[in-house]
């Protein structure tokens, strides 16, 4: 009996131990298999990232082959940069599709993100050195908003920016930003990124984004007649009507931005000429051109460009994107936002 009894603990014992090692071995796979797991995310991520971060290279690299080429005419500068899904759409790395798309307004669809390639940042209007009578324009036209309501917000934006130069008094002035509950100073200096405009008295998230297409903070002011929308267009000081002939002028016969048919136009003092060979002009409308050649506010040329970089999910949206804004003129990246 005694043995028995020996036997069935021996028996119970070895039981126990192998139920032991088994649920020992389980935790072990399973902490294995959490690690391999934290491991393969942390190795997409940064696959991923690799990717998109590729993406903008290939933007800067292709941005400045173009610009730096004197052989390559100005047609197909846009064509290579503003519509070329063959470069832009669908590109592998390391067996990561990205794409890289313009972060604002495409003039020739009036959408945004639909193009493949990058934006004229000088196609917009830029915050920081337009007048009160430009952004108001602006507003009116990107907004819909009457003249007071226009002049208002534009007054509100150029004082933000402006260091001494408050035009109004009250509701627009450094008292309105100390009576907030979580009050802030007026900056009085300009513009260091357009997500700025937030702070400015009368600016929510719907206004920010409705005029983001149309702003800027980058460059010297001079809007570059060849890619300019039609609201930057009449912004500037253009009636509507010649802004949407110039603009249709552009596009050339298909009525399409960044074709081969678009007209590009060399020098800005020739554009009154250059439209009034193909459509008819009015002496008014002559004269709005010259006006703004006059003021030096156009230039057709650019050297600051701004697009996305962005890696999709299978799922819907996106694993990541960079937003980056990349100047020719230096070399450099002036901005650079991920999400």
């Amino acid at each position: 009996m005694a043995v028995v009894r020996r036997h069935g603990f021996i028996l119970i014992t070895a039981l126990w131990t192998l139920t032991f090692l088994s649920v020992l071995a389980v935790m072990l796979l399973a902490g294995v298999r959490q690690r391999i797991v934290l491991f393969q995310r942390l190795e997409d991520r940064a696959r991923v990232q690799a990717a998109a971060e590729a993406g903008v290279k290939k933007a800067e690299a292709m941005t400045l082959d173009a610009l730096e080429d004197p052989s390559v005419a100005a047609v197909v500068v846009k064509q290579r940069l503003h519509n070329n899904p063959a470069e832009f759409a669908g590109m592998d790395v390391g067996g990561v599709a990205v794409e890289v798309v313009p972060d604002a307004l495409d003039p020739g669809t009036g959408a945004v993100g639909t193009a493949w390639g990058v934006a004229d940042e000088q196609s917009k209007i830029n915050l920081n050195t337009s007048s009160r009578e430009i952004l108001a324009r602006l507003v009116t036209e990107a907004l819909g908003w009457n003249g007071v309501e226009a002049r208002a917000l534009a007054d509100a934006i150029a004082d933000w920016r402006d260091y001494g130069q408050h035009s109004t008094e009250g509701f627009f002035n450094d008292d309105y930003y100390k009576s907030l509950e979580f009050p802030y100073p007026m900056k009085d200096a300009v513009f260091a990124r357009p997500d700025e405009l937030l702070l400015v008295k009368g600016v929510n998230a719907k206004i920010y984004e409705t005029l983001l297409p149309f702003i800027t903070v980058y460059g010297d002011g001079h809007v570059n007649i060849n890619t300019a929308s039609r609201q930057a267009l009449v912004a500037l000081g253009l009636d509507v009507p010649l802004a949407q002939k110039l603009v249709r002028f552009r596009r050339g016969a298909d009525n399409l931005e960044a074709t081969a048919d678009d007209h590009v136009f060399a020098r800005t003092f020739d554009v009154a000429a250059d439209i009034a060979g193909s459509v008819k002009l009015d002496p008014s409308e002559v004269r709005q051109i010259d006006d703004l050649n006059a003021r030096d506010l156009l230039t057709s040329e650019s050297g600051i460009y701004a697009f996305i970089s962005r890696v999709p999910a299978s799922a819907g949206g996106y694993k990541r994107s960079i937003a980056c804004v990349f100047s020719v003129f230096e070399s450099r990246v002036l901005y650079w936002y991920e999400k």
